[in-house]
């Protein structure tokens, strides 16, 4: 990671821990924001600053094509999910999208049972993917980077994930829809939503099931964490149903110290720089002995870290 960025992680503010039933949320703050002025995917797909459909007419799996008319750079977070035309995606790792451009964006399938056109266009979700497609994705490419072949996942690895999640949370899908089993469960994530909420100074989170420390999450600037944070927050939740809350919260005291040593363990980790192959920017990747994960920086600035509890 860039040198002149490795303190930041050490020197965040860690906040006090907000409580849903068994999830917890530990925010961070202090971190500067990036020069880059940028626009999330949601809001480029509103405002029509955007089109992402098929690569083509008979379409393929692991790739869709996205058109930018924006002259600003548009972020989009891994795990975003897009719904509508022959089945819906995530997105499998966070890009920057130049501004006018046409770019080919790397996808996973999250709907298993269907392949024709529902719509034209693909349009956002209000949910975002659970935390463990996300890490097939991060663990799958530990080695596809490596091996020059991008941001590729294991189809078939997301496809169990997301049948297990339906599974456990009692949902079914006639499509195998990942997006259909978050709405009929969408009361239940609610009551964690409603219960955690932002005072809009927060640039990231770590996130707790039960006692483990799942994930964490930091971004450059809180209006970014703002505008994602009840998307991401969805994704935990849906673990959390699940019955990964093994024990009770962790106290308060306990979860800030787990995350401090998450956050040294990131900060004194030796990082691999790829140069993205989608978009614009830096890609670096950690490996380390509690966990693992992944940064997006733009001209030195970093604008996403993920990391996720091995």
């Amino acid at each position: 990671m860039p040198g002149t960025n490795v303190h930041i992680l050490t020197d965040l503010k860690i906040g006090e821990p907000r409580v849903a039933l068994n999830l917890t949320v530990v925010p961070l703050s202090g971190n500067p924001a990036a020069a880059l002025p940028y626009l999330l995917i949601d809001e480029a797909l509103e405002k029509k600053e955007v089109l992402i459909e098929e690569i083509s007419e008979g379409g393929s799996v692991p790739e869709l094509r996205l058109t930018s008319f924006s002259d600003r750079t548009v972020l989009i977070v891994d795990g975003t999910e897009l719904v509508g035309a022959k089945q819906n995606r995530i997105v499998n790792a966070s890009i920057l999208i130049p501004p006018k451009s046409v770019t080919k964006i790397p996808v996973s399938c999250v709907e298993q049972g269907r392949w024709r056109y529902r719509t034209r266009e693909f349009q956002g979700s209000r949910f975002h993917a659970a935390h463990r497609l996300r890490k097939i994705s991060v663990e799958h490419q530990k080695v596809s980077l490596k091996e020059k072949r991008g941001y590729a996942s294991d189809q078939g690895m997301i496809w169990a994930a997301v049948g297990d999640i339906a599974s456990k949370v009692g949902a079914h899908s006639p499509t195998g829809a990942m997006n259909d089993l978050y709405e009929q469960k969408e009361k239940t994530i609610d009551g964690y939503l409603g219960k955690i909420a932002l005072e809009g100074w927060e640039t990231g989170a770590a996130f707790f099931i039960g006692r483990k420390l799942e994930s964490l999450e930091l971004f450059d600037r809180a209006a970014t964490f703002t505008g994602l944070f009840r998307k991401l927050l969805s994704g935990v939740a849906v673990e959390a149903i699940t019955g990964g809350s093994e024990g009770k919260n962790p106290a308060p005291g306990n979860a800030k110290t787990a995350v401090r040593s998450l956050l040294k363990e990131i900060g004194l980790a030796m990082f691999e720089k790829h140069q993205t192959p989608v978009g614009v920017g830096e890609d670096w990747r950690y490996d380390g002995q509690q966990s693992f994960g992944k940064t997006l920086y733009f001209n030195g600035d970093l604008i996403h870290l993920s990391a996720f509890r091995k």
